[in-house]
């Protein structure tokens, strides 16, 4: 079977475009986090070297147990459809999800992984994606709801940069040049010819899927819980930074700690960097000196910021690695 030479160019032309776009997020990310490594001196190795590392086992567990609060979550979501999963059972496959999204290059592998694993045992796929949609959704408000109640207790309008020398100049250059590549793309993107039919398809889409996510206003009580539980997932991990950021003598209360979490988590989910790999760690860095925190907490807080990630996934990666896949089957049985 030989391929059309017009699909053929679409393919190859798509695959570039696909290929080219993963090497400017590598750049960016490579780019912001030798920035940083720039700025590490002998205070900060100090910092790092000597935080306790009880305080970062218990900060390690509360955050983790955002994922907990996740798999909750999604419990309710389910159950208001008349689905009933074990909460173990989605908390593996939340941890799982986790691990997925931060060692692949996406944010949504662990959500294609979650749906996979959902619809193995019978689960309608349709109702899969838009739970996970509405999982995902839930979570963004809350994260937006707490970043703009936090932000009146930050003076970040003020703009004051630290004595330190790091201001936000360097990290905006570097993310207004992402945005200017993603604009450059996407006008490259347009003239393609496949390009009005996806966005056809993609409207098509998200017409059906807001019509199918009404089945969540008809029931306001697994609605309330969800968010609960939204809210105390995203409260567990700024409790986790926030005694990273007491162990190491910041100086920020709890309302403007909750503010840069916010603004950075927004700012990480720009696909403009792997993963959100050196967007964070130099959101965190230029936010927290604009509150007037020393350069050597800073970036030491940005590191066990990603610690915590990434110990957090590691939990994930040994669910993956010793569960066996004879269970999954028997997982769940949804009620008809």
């Amino acid at each position: 079977m030989k391929l059309r030479p017009s699909l053929l160019r679409q393919w190859t032309s798509a695959r570039i475009s696909r290929l080219a776009w993963r090497g400017c997020q590598l750049l960016i990310s490579a780019s912001l986090i030798l920035w940083l490594l720039s700025k590490v001196d002998s205070a900060t190795v100090s910092a790092i070297a000597g935080f306790p590392p009880a305080v970062l086992a218990i900060a390690l567990v509360i955050f983790a147990s955002s994922q907990v609060f996740g798999a909750l979550r999604l419990w309710v979501l389910l159950r208001g459809q008349e689905a009933t999963f074990p909460p173990l059972y989605l908390m593996r496959l939340t941890f799982i999800g986790f691990f997925t999204n931060n060692f692949l290059p996406s944010t949504v592998g662990g959500d294609v992984y979650r749906a996979a694993a959902l619809t193995r045992g019978g689960h309608d796929l349709k109702l899969a994606i838009l739970t996970l949609v509405a999982d995902r959704l839930l979570s963004l408000i809350i994260v937006v709801l707490m970043t703009a109640a936090a932000l009146p207790f930050t003076n970040f309008w003020e703009l004051r940069p630290s004595a330190t020398g790091i201001s936000a100049l360097s990290p905006a250059i570097w993310i207004a040049a992402a945005l200017a590549v993603v604009g450059m793309l996407g006008v490259l993107a347009s003239r393609s010819p496949s390009f009005r039919p996806a966005v056809t398809r993609l409207g098509q889409k998200m017409a059906a899927a807001t019509t199918r996510a009404f089945r969540f206003v008809g029931m306001p009580s697994a609605l309330a819980l969800a968010i609960l539980f939204s809210v105390l997932s995203s409260a567990a991990s700024i409790l986790a930074q926030l005694i990273i950021a007491q162990a190491l003598g910041m100086g920020v209360d709890v309302m403007q700690l909750t503010a840069v979490i916010g603004l950075v988590t927004l700012a990480a989910l720009m696909p403009v960097s792997i993963n959100g790999i050196g967007l964070q760690e130099a959101g965190l860095v230029a936010l927290f000196q604009l509150l007037g925190v020393a350069q050597e907490p800073a970036i030491a807080f940005a590191a066990f910021s990603r610690a915590l990630i990434l110990g957090t996934s590691v939990i994930g990666g040994l669910l993956l690695m010793f569960s066996g896949r004879g269970s999954a089957g028997q997982a769940h049985r949804p009620n008809r």
